[in-house]
């Protein structure tokens, strides 16, 4: 059984604006037939530059062919707030790092049974959403020091 991406008319996507006025939306993304590819994004843990604490994880780059790439709606600088339900708010860095690979390493996601990964993320109010297929080389950086890229 093959999952191509589907026609999207949001049956598949929640949005709830917060009291910050950032949009929190939920996607639902398929992954390829095996899953054995991942999501195909590459993401970079943010520290305050004032205080050196964990603001999150954001996504630096979106891997050309990869689930994320085929499905169009995640962008760069996008902040993952969960996937597949493990939350990573409130954690360190390394910490929403490792719940991340747990969610999508085989122990944390029945590849037979679940055809598509969860994902939450933020977004800054009234920002234009380029489609990152019409942005290649951003999809071209390679993940180093303090960047990660989910996958198998």
């Amino acid at each position: 059984m093959q999952f191509a991406p589907k026609e999207r008319k949001g049956e598949d996507s929640s949005i709830r604006v917060m009291e910050d006025g950032r949009e929190q939306l939920m996607y639902e993304i398929p992954l390829n037939e095996t899953g054995s590819a991942g999501l195909g994004v590459s993401l970079k843990g943010n520290k305050s530059r004032e205080t050196g604490e964990d603001l999150g994880i954001f996504i630096k780059s979106i891997i050309h062919g990869g689930a994320a790439y085929k499905d169009g709606r995640l962008c760069i600088n996008d902040q993952m707030i969960a996937v597949n339900g493990e939350s990573l708010l409130g954690r360190s860095n390394n910490a929403a790092m490792e719940g991340l690979r747990r969610s999508m390493s085989s122990e944390g996601n029945t590849r037979g049974t679940i055809q598509s990964g969860l994902l939450i993320k933020q977004t800054a109010p009234k920002t234009k959403r380029p489609d990152p297929r019409q942005h290649p080389r951003l999809c071209l950086e390679l993940a180093l020091g303090e960047h990660w890229i989910i996958g198998p």
